[in-house]
């Protein structure tokens, strides 16, 4: 008995589909029947597949792990993209040897340094000196050093509070990095600004250049997140925390930088125009207004010639009659030159929000330390007489300590409200409810202002 041979395509979809075969059993009898398996397709966990690959813009140095160019990253709109060898991101350079210097210096046209670390940090890890290249030091983190341990530490973890108070609202972080985004306005060459690991600090330095320069988040994010393939620790939910504060507080990115960092839309619109070009390969320099002026309709071949005027019609001679010279108050029918038009009327005036008008009957000043921790989504105020709402607290206020600086009671209408003023170590305060503020555990040492 002969075995026929299965058809190329019977074949194919034979190795394509997974074959299950079950056996049954029933008496004496055997019978064999298969079922086949539907293909499952699991969503990539490959860092690669997920971000990138950290390859495509990493530059391989000797002595650093995470030095890399954000040039080429194209912006949302897809029609221009930032220049190579001008924005270059690292890790410390201490360990750099004189062929690493040369890639940095000659060929990649760096003149800047700008380094993020502490005071403390710079001094145990120097840089290495490239010749003709100028040093600049700018503390994100002011005088206090945060370690990525600390950044890993059981307050901050998981929720990006490393990032949201000491990279977002902190005040050294604030005026470092407008200090920095100033400097990129005066280089026409290339700037290499890093930290210790060049994820932390760097990565949202890298975060604020990329919105300014029209990137979509996943493009930034997934810059962000190629430092893991270098070795280092960052985690999703950091970004994504930052991110979301800010668009809780302020909607958007742009309003940040702008209100935040104070960095005006003037000198984003110039750090464009210094570092972007067109992503068609020609290379063209930004344009702010890239839209195509209409043009205008040819003139015809054959024109039209105008109709002449008509002769105009001889005064009469005669007078008009009594009847004829007398005005008359009805309008004419059929002549709308003649018809009265109704005034329009004015549009009403915007409803303005009615503001809580606040009599402040009693005020001391506090001394106390950070052991205070505030409810979550509660209502408070830029102001002590409640007028400048600043939005609410969130959970992660319940893991942010702070201090009370001021106690008012504050009379509205017919009753009597006490709010404290509160200070996170970051600098930020805000007017609370008393009820609102929790855990107070150590003595408090009032004395009137």
């Amino acid at each position: 008995m002969s075995v026929g041979v299965p058809s190329a395509s019977a074949a194919t979809a034979t190795a394509q589909t997974p074959v299950t075969t079950e056996t049954t059993t029933t008496g004496n009898q055997t019978s064999n029947s298969t079922t086949d398996q539907p293909h499952v397709t699991e969503e990539p966990t490959d860092p690669v597949a997920l971000y990138g690959n950290v390859n495509d813009t990493l530059i391989k140095l000797a002595g650093t792990k995470n030095t890399r160019d954000i040039g080429g990253y194209k912006t949302a709109d897809g029609k221009w993209q930032i220049k190579k060898n001008r924005l270059i991101r690292s890790d410390n350079l201490n360990k750099i040897n004189n062929n690493d210097k040369r890639i940095l210096s000659a060929d990649r046209h760096v003149t800047s340094i700008v380094d993020f670390r502490t005071d403390g940090q710079i001094s145990g890890l120097p840089d290495q000196h490239i010749a003709g290249v100028d040093n600049t030091s700018i503390s994100i983190l002011g005088e206090k050093a945060y370690t990525d341990s600390i950044a890993l530490s059981e307050e901050f973890s998981g929720d990006g509070g490393f990032y949201v108070q000491q990279l977002e609202f902190g005040q050294s972080a604030i005026q470092g990095y407008n200090r920095f985004l100033n400097m990129l306005l005066q280089n026409n060459f290339a700037t290499l600004y890093h930290c210790s690991s060049g994820k932390d600090r760097t990565g949202i330095a890298t975060v604020l250049i990329m919105t300014i320069l029209g990137m979509d988040e996943k493009t930034i994010t997934n810059d962000f997140m190629q430092s893991a393939q270098t070795g280092r620790t960052v985690k999703l939910s950091w970004l994504k925390e930052y991110f979301r504060e800010i668009k809780t507080r302020y909607t958007t990115m742009d309003r940040y930088i702008t209100n935040v960092i104070g960095f005006s839309r003037p000198q984003q619109e110039k750090m464009r125009a210094m570092y972007l070009v067109s992503a068609d390969g020609l290379n063209l320099p930004y344009q702010e207004n890239d839209q195509v002026a209409p043009t205008p309709a040819p003139a015809p071949t054959n024109p039209v010639p105008a109709p002449a005027k008509p002769a105009p019609v001889p005064a009469p001679t005669t007078k008009p009659t009594s009847e004829a010279a007398k005005p008359t108050n009805k309008p004419t029918v059929g002549h709308a030159a003649d018809t009265a038009v109704p005034a329009a009327k004015p549009d009403k005036a915007p409803h303005k929000a009615k503001k809580v008008k606040g009599k402040i009957t009693s005020s001391k000043k506090l001394n106390t330390k950070y052991v205070y921790h505030l409810k979550s989504n509660k209502k408070w105020f830029k102001d002590a007489h409640l007028q400048k709402l600043l939005g609410h607290t969130n959970k992660k206020y319940k893991r942010t300590t702070w201090k009370l600086t001021n106690v008012e009671r504050i009379k509205i209408k017919s009753k009597t409200y006490t709010y404290y003023k509160v200070k996170d170590h970051a600098g930020h305060k805000a007017w609370i409810l008393k009820a609102y503020v929790v855990k107070i555990t150590t003595h408090t040492t009032d004395h009137h202002k």
